[in-house]
């Protein structure tokens, strides 16, 4: 038997193997890499099994929010067409429901302890989504989490009875429930933002050079891993801003929801720097933007967008920036679109 331990790689590769049989979008090498898979452990094969049964996997994918899978590939396929919105293969959502599925039957134990990137041997559950997805999801606490686009979040094996720490790269909308014996930490980088019960949202993606928390209801706390003197508690309707490279904070007010209105598939973008602009449409549609003048960068961007598709989108940005876009479409769901700007 192999070493009880692997790694993130070797789980997404098993995970979209899966994915792609039970859609029957697997080629013949990918048939027979899934079947050398499927030998190398007999839990391989029970974690299979399971799987393919239709009462778990409608169970996990419930917790994914998808509830017919010949529907979603529809969907896809449909939105592939016009060229609109969010590239979502049903086979990435079983790649989801596959971790899903190991962090809570245990049945490949042996995966999650390859997550560890704390210190202690803990084993870690990790949800993450790649650009153009996000997802709801239910802690043990009964604290709710929406992960936005290539965002990833983990928490230990000892959340809700021990602690309740979390490690956040990307962006995630948090609605605590409140335990006054255990306050819950976000750990993004050197920042934690440190909550009894509230609702606030974090954004720390590892490209940008600041994180930025903005506060909905309640009240969190942000403090330094590695400074003690540094403190400041948000009050509701506050943006704090941290730099990463300088470790100084600023905190503005603002209107929360224009932050966190992500969650409810609605972007809205107030006098926003088109740098900005270009790096959220990238995430939140998996397409790649390429920029060919440097002067679009110094144009501001004023809009709300709730189910337009992309070419709408960009005709938007035309008519009120004045700025031109080419839309080079992909027939191959793992190629993104491209969109080329100038003016």
């Amino acid at each position: 038997m192999k070493p009880e331990h692997t790694n993130i790689h070797e789980s997404i590769r098993a995970g979209s193997l899966i994915g792609k049989y039970l859609t029957g979008k697997e080629s013949a090498k990918e048939k027979a890499q899934l079947k050398d898979w499927l030998n190398e452990d007999a839990r391989h094969q029970q974690l299979f099994n399971t799987l393919k049964k239709n009462g778990n996997i409608a169970d996990a994918m419930e917790e994914f929010g998808v509830h017919d899978k010949e529907q979603a590939w529809k969907r896809y396929t449909e939105r592939l067409a016009a060229l609109s919105l969010r590239k979502m293969l049903f086979r990435w959502k079983v790649a989801a429901v596959f971790f899903f599925l190991v962090a809570c039957t245990g049945i490949l134990a042996y995966i999650n302890s390859g997550w560890n990137s704390l210190p202690g041997n803990e084993s870690y559950t990790t949800v993450s989504t790649n650009n153009g997805q996000n997802s709801r999801i239910i802690l043990p606490d009964s604290s709710v989490v929406w992960v936005n686009s290539g965002t990833t979040l983990s928490y230990n094996t000892n959340f809700a009875a021990k602690n309740r720490h979390i490690r956040l790269s990307g962006q995630a909308f948090f609605k605590v429930a409140r335990n006054e014996e255990m306050p819950l930490t976000v750990t993004c980088n050197d920042l934690q933002v440190k909550v009894l019960g509230t609702e606030f949202d974090v954004s720390a993606y590892p490209e940008d050079q600041n994180i930025s928390v903005v506060l909905e209801s309640g009240s969190v706390k942000l403090l330094h891993a590695n400074d003690k003197s540094f403190g400041y508690t948000l009050s509701p309707g506050e943006k704090a801003e941290f730099n990463v490279a300088r470790g100084n904070l600023s905190v503005n007010k603002v209107n929360s929801y224009n932050y966190t209105s992500w969650k409810d598939g609605i972007l809205i973008f107030e006098d926003a720097p088109m740098r900005d602009v270009i790096e959220k449409l990238e995430r939140w549609y998996d397409i790649n933007i390429e920029v060919k003048n440097e002067n679009v960068y110094k144009l501001v961007f004023n809009a709300t967008i709730v189910n337009e598709s992309m070419g709408d989108i960009f005709d938007l940005i035309k008519f009120s920036c004045a700025v031109n876009y080419k839309i080079i479409p992909s027939d191959k769901p793992e190629v993104p679109v491209q969109v080329i700007l100038s003016n």
